[in-house]
């Protein structure tokens, strides 16, 4: 006899004593979700700084089989909990085949646009847009000094000039110090100062502009609980900020998430002496591994021994705002099979930095 599945649209502070219990047994059941973003805590943070944050509960035989955090916006798309913050995303359980279209046109869904899903589950790769795309990670599990050996491995040479950028910074006449657990305030205040002046000299999205952003960022850096916390890491020379990382921990995986340098000390490599701290440290703390997030970046590639796939798509039904998503996408591709060069991708670029607002005004 199939299973009978059923789905709810709950707030995160509704769920049941049983469903809270379920979903930590699932999480803790499934190595692929021990990044933070699947953590209940992560929606619980989530759920104070914005109240558009629910989870869709979904029942097996009336028992809590899977859940899926999202925000459901105002304009009725739902996208991964965490909107523009979110790298990763997925159903929080041990079934990945589970079929989400009926489950989300029951639930009254109209669009679930998702980034950064699991590709190992079926609904997400079933509606994505592309290939799956590597989501980069610095395996730690076997030890520091073995993720060097298989960096080194893979790239000697990109190796090679990391190891001279270190010594250029331990033979400085300067006084060098590392904190992997800043709980200074004011060095949290100094890296997203640094952050938002990258972003307008880049012309990115400034993601701390709106204020919930900046309620998470300071929730997880309060935070000491290790299911769930903010971990702030920082090198200075002669008492300035060189360097900085603010990312957030589970017990097993540190996501890295807003890095910084200061152009004074750039060609020192600040940033990739203190990652390499950070590794060494945390491989002694618990932590396994360091996600390092999709993107073709060289240093992703040269501090990453491993990697899983993540893919971006969208679960439709048929409404208005549906056939005005579908009309952007159908866009997109059209534009990129035409002989337009560099400017084939202008349509999608705009179409993503659109939705990338939208995710951050809750709309």
């Amino acid at each position: 006899m199939s299973p009978l599945y059923s789905a709810d649209i709950v707030r995160i502070d509704a769920l049941t004593a049983r469903q809270r219990a379920a979903w930590n047994a699932l999480r803790s059941s499934n190595f692929a979700l021990a990044s933070p973003y699947f953590a209940l805590e992560f929606a619980e943070v989530m759920a104070a700084a914005r109240n558009d944050t629910r989870a869709l509960v979904v029942s097996r035989n009336g028992s809590p089989a899977a859940f899926l955090p999202l925000q459901l916006s105002r304009s009725g798309v739902a996208r991964p909990v965490g909107g523009p913050l979110g790298d990763h995303h997925g159903l929080v359980t041990d079934t990945p085949d589970i079929d989400l279209d009926p489950l989300l046109k029951k639930a009254g869904f109209g669009v679930f646009a998702y980034n950064g899903a699991l590709a190992d589950q079926t609904s997400f790769l079933k509606h994505c847009d592309g290939p799956p795309e590597i989501s980069w990670v610095s395996d730690l599990s076997r030890g520091y000094d073995a993720f060097i050996a298989d960096c080194t491995a893979a790239d000697a040479k990109a190796m090679r000039n990391i190891r001279a950028r270190q010594r250029k910074l331990d033979e400085l006449d300067a006084d060098v110090v590392i904190r992997i657990d800043d709980r200074r305030p004011e060095a949290l205040q100094a890296l997203i100062d640094a952050k938002r002046d990258q972003y307008r000299r880049t012309h990115a999205l400034d993601v701390f502009s709106v204020p919930w952003t900046l309620n998470v960022i300071d929730t997880l850096f309060e935070r000491t609980d290790p299911a769930l916390r903010g971990l702030l890491s920082t090198l200075e020379i002669d008492g300035q900020l060189a360097a900085a990382h603010f990312g957030m921990r589970s017990q097993t995986v540190l996501h890295y998430w807003f890095p910084v340098f200061w152009p004074d000390h750039a060609k020192l490599g600040p940033g990739l002496t203190l990652f390499l701290d950070m590794a060494r440290s945390l491989a002694g703390d618990g932590i396994t591994a360091i996600h390092l997030g999709p993107g073709e970046y060289d240093f992703k590639r040269r501090l990453s021994n491993a990697g899983f796939g993540v893919v971006t798509g969208q679960i439709r039904q048929p409404s208005l705002t549906t056939s005005l998503i579908a009309a952007g996408v159908n866009l997109d591709r059209f534009a990129r099979s035409l002989p337009l060069g560099p400017f084939a991708s202008w349509p999608g670029r705009a179409i993503r930095r659109l939705d990338k607002w939208a995710a951050m005004h809750a709309l």
